[in-house]
């Protein structure tokens, strides 16, 4: 029975299309790498395509070079494991006068080294897949404890804004006593959580900025690609190279949101603002931590953010207020930073 496991195809099969995406993963990254140096960070969308294709471009190469193995897996067990079964193999292995050399052992060894990688990864998957499992429920979650209605006013600019930002249905909002940071949760029916702590804490242009950013997320089905592209991280979770095409996409996602946002409330240097005053209320309260399944406002680098926003909306032409603005933004960043360092 378990010999029979270790001579399954399907484990060989898996294992070989394991370690030939060590190096097509490595190939994918370097050249979206190699794109993305050559394209304008004010290129939101087409940098966030371009890194969505090559995460989708990892999905499909594995399935590719499985289906392209597989036919083949048979006849190299076969070969490699017909004359010299398991126990044979140790005892030549053992005998100070083999006669088999070491090109002749290696296939052999690797053959039978093969299976151990299938199962190792099949183990950590369960493993991740659970945990994400539980973090999808507590997610979900949320909207249906300690959360309370907004105020009748508060309501009636969230369908405005849903309205201007083109939403063909207006989500359902929410403010929490959980939450810690605004996000975005669902996407056949979503649903917008606002923090108390920042409905008190922020003004009202504030809180429009930040519905806007979330709003900008439903519109473009983020919490569905998030989630696609959280499955594939979790199959790949032993590359480097699918890591980085992941947070390239989280930071993209982010700055094409923060467009929209921009482009609706028309002030950059006081959506800034509304994203470091964000971060120093989640440091105040001691909130360092966004779910992986929602689309929050603070989410993605907010230093590389806010820079971005400054650098792409304070032009030489612009005049010397914003530029005031910008260099009081960037202090108020700056001491952010080290009081997160600090505490």
């Amino acid at each position: 029975m378990l010999e029979q496991l270790f001579n399954s195809p399907f484990l060989y099969s898996l294992s070989l299309t394991l370690v030939h995406f060590l190096w097509q993963g490595l190939l994918v990254a370097f050249i979206l790498k190699s794109l993305l140096s050559i394209i304008e960070k004010n290129k939101s969308k087409l940098r966030y395509t371009l890194a969505t294709l090559a995460m989708l471009s990892n999905a499909l190469l594995a399935v590719l070079t499985f289906t392209m193995v597989y036919p083949d897996t048979n006849a190299g067990i076969n070969s490699y494991l017909g004359p010299i079964p398991l126990t044979s193999l140790v005892n030549e292995l053992t005998q100070q006068n083999a006669l088999l050399t070491y090109q002749e052992l290696l296939p052999s060894i690797l053959a039978y080294s093969l299976p151990y990688i299938s199962l190792l990864w099949l183990a950590t998957i369960v493993i991740l897949a659970s945990k994400l499992l539980i973090e999808i429920r507590n997610v979900n979650n949320l909207p249906l404890h300690s959360s309370i209605s907004p105020s009748l006013a508060l309501s009636k600019r969230f369908e405005e804004l849903a309205k201007q930002i083109k939403l063909t249905k207006t989500p359902k909002l929410l403010i929490s006593l959980k939450a810690e940071v605004p996000m975005a949760i669902g996407w056949l029916k979503p649903v917008v959580l606002l923090p108390a702590s920042m409905v008190t804490g922020l003004n009202s242009a504030q809180l429009e900025m930040l519905i806007l950013h979330e709003l900008a997320h439903i519109r473009r089905h983020d919490y569905l690609v998030n989630f696609l592209q959280t499955l594939i991280e979790l199959l790949f979770f032993f590359h480097p190279g699918v890591h980085w095409i992941g947070k390239q996409m989280r930071n993209e996602r982010e700055y094409c949101s923060d467009d929209i946002a921009v482009q609706h409330c028309g002030d950059a240097i006081a959506y800034a603002h509304t994203l470091t005053d964000t971060a120093s209320l989640c440091a105040k309260n001691h909130f360092h931590t966004i779910p992986t399944m929602a689309m929050a406002a603070s989410g993605g680098d907010l230093k590389e953010r806010v820079l971005r926003l400054v650098d792409h909306h304070c032009a030489p032409t612009n005049n010397t207020s914003k530029w005031l603005a910008a260099v009081s933004l960037l202090l108020a960043l700056a001491l952010l930073s080290v009081n997160q360092l600090l505490t």
